[in-house]
């Protein structure tokens, strides 16, 4: 039986559950569509670095800080103008023309909103922060509130739609577009002027080619009952709690940098955002690329599933194993690159920017615990969000949310923006935690399993770390006798786990699904998924 809900071989009887071999045609649709993404977002991060290298010597620490707390404002907006519309389409068990019609006209609407609020309060916010320079930087920033609903919808159409290479075409240009207009208009001496217009050509480009690509791949009108627009108080309703979770979310992460650039200053807050972008642009990456892929993927397979409520509020095993297997997958790809990071990253930020930025490098490491806490629990959001599980979303986004403003006030008032870095990890980590309790609780994830895995990576991390922080000092051409005789280490380590590789969670995770021609033992049945991969 296969997991998109085609019967292979006869009628479904109700009582069938897909097993790990079975999955493999799914699941390597799955790794198509995220090497997609990451692959567009390894261009990206590219133009991002270049970019920012760019503007690290052209734009002050102050101008930039006001940029960041401007472009916050519109970010915090911008929550309200997508409406949570984009989540609805993924979340959709059908595309359908009407739908698409729908959340285009409630964006449109959303979005004229905002653009007008933005351009009514500018002043107020600019008095507010005692940065005149950024009434200007609102205003433009606030242009994008004209595109960016109906670029968010039809860009989440494609990946609905199955076009994964499409989408990422489309925002990858869009973005390139973007950064080409910001860094031509700083040159002429529209500063920081230009870092605005970067946004709106950005959403704009998106806008465009999405719209007119996701149209063609729809169905051309034939007077079904789906061609016609849905009714629009249940399709806001439906999306309006995930612009509010969406929304709080944000607001929790974004808590530290309001603090700094408040209460700090402006300096302190482009220290702040410099370092966080940086950490960010990998941040981003992963977490976007694994839910804009695993969202429509656990849909599906809840959809599958005998029972789309059992008894008890247990999901069945095939979703349990399945959110399981991205969580973990998760845990592999943000735990080890953040962890090399944090090692590498606050020389390679030096290096990027240039002299005078070294109180941004000092944050780099407890941002990059920060990010790669997040990662998972962007995923496990995402979870959640497919089992319709409001209550469990909003118990760990209050967690984060308390945990995150008391240490932020902490922080503020001994003056330390380390402090606001690792309040900003303290409010994930009580988010993570109040999820996994969660979890275990109501039967979504095979818990076990699922916390040996982080365990594992974590460990794993550890020797990413000193491996980070042994390159950089080397290339720095500074002594790292603490750190050195961790590189035989990581070498045994390696040597260690080449037979044992079959115990390591990323590495069954991919053999189950059919992803790897390897002999692996099916632990649950007591065989082997060498006939299934064949």
């Amino acid at each position: 039986m296969r997991t998109d809900g085609s019967p292979a071989g006869g009628a479904r009887t109700g009582k069938e559950t897909a097993f790990p071999g079975e999955e493999r045609p799914h699941s390597h649709a799955v790794v198509s569509g995220t090497l997609w993404n990451y692959s567009a977002a390894v261009v990206a991060s590219l133009l991002q670095l270049g970019y920012t290298a760019y503007t690290g010597r052209a734009v002050s620490a102050a101008a930039f800080g006001a940029f960041a707390s401007a472009l916050s404002i519109t970010q915090l907006l911008g929550y309200f103008a997508n409406a949570g519309l984009a989540t609805t389409v993924l979340r959709s068990r059908e595309l359908t023309r009407g739908l698409l019609v729908s959340t285009v006209r409630l964006g449109l609407l959303s979005g004229l909103v905002c653009f007008a609020l933005v351009q009514a309060t500018a002043p107020l916010w600019a008095e507010a922060w005692n940065a005149p320079e950024t009434t200007g930087l609102l205003r433009v920033l606030g242009l994008q509130f004209l595109f960016l609903p109906v670029g968010a919808v039809s860009t989440a159409g494609l990946r609905r739609l199955q076009s994964q290479r499409a989408a990422a075409l489309v925002e990858t240009g869009a973005l390139a577009a973007g950064l080409l207009t910001g860094t031509l208009l700083l040159a002429a001496g529209w500063n920081p002027l230009g870092l605005a217009a970067t946004s709106v050509t950005t959403q704009l480009g998106i806008a465009v080619l999405a719209g007119v690509l996701v149209a063609r791949r729809l169905p051309p009108p034939g007077g079904r009952a789906g061609d016609r627009p849905g009714r629009y108080r249940e399709l806001a309703g439906s999306s309006g709690f995930l612009a509010g979770h969406q929304l709080a979310q944000y607001v929790t992460n974004t808590v530290p940098l309001w603090a700094a650039g408040a209460v700090l200053g402006p300096v302190a807050a482009g220290y702040y955002s410099r370092a966080t972008l940086f950490t960010g642009l990998l941040l981003t990456t992963l977490a976007a690329g694994l839910t804009r892929v695993t969202t429509p993927a656990l849909t599906r397979v809840r959809a599958q599933a005998p029972e789309a409520h059992p008894p008890g509020g247990r999901e069945e095993p095939a979703v349990r194993r399945a959110a399981t297997d991205v969580l973990l997958a998760a845990s592999a790809l943000s735990f080890l690159p953040f962890a090399f990071l944090a090692g590498a990253g606050p020389g390679a930020l030096r290096l990027l920017l240039g002299p005078g930025w070294d109180d941004a490098a000092r944050l780099v490491p407890s941002l990059c615990l920060f990010s790669a806490v997040a990662v998972v629990y962007a995923v496990g959001l995402s979870v959640d969000t497919v089992c319709g599980s409001h209550r469990r979303m909003a118990a760990a986004q209050a967690a984060a949310a308390v945990v995150t403003l008391a240490g932020a006030v902490a922080a503020t008032a001994g003056g330390s923006l380390t402090g606001l870095a690792l309040a900003a990890l303290a409010g994930q980590l009580s988010g993570l935690a109040v999820q996994m309790g969660k979890w275990r609780g109501h039967g979504v994830v095979e818990a076990r399993r699922l916390w040996g895995g982080y365990a594992v990576h974590a460990a794993l991390g550890l020797a990413a770390y000193a491996a980070g922080a042994a390159l950089s000092r080397t290339a720095a051409g500074l002594p790292c006798p603490a750190v050195l005789p961790a590189l035989p280490a990581v070498g045994l380590a390696v040597v260690l786990c080449r037979p044992l590789r079959i115990r390591l969670p990323l590495y069954t995770v991919a053999a189950a699904r059919g992803l790897l021609p390897l002999r692996v033992p099916d632990l649950r049945r007591g065989r082997n998924t060498r006939a299934q991969a064949r």
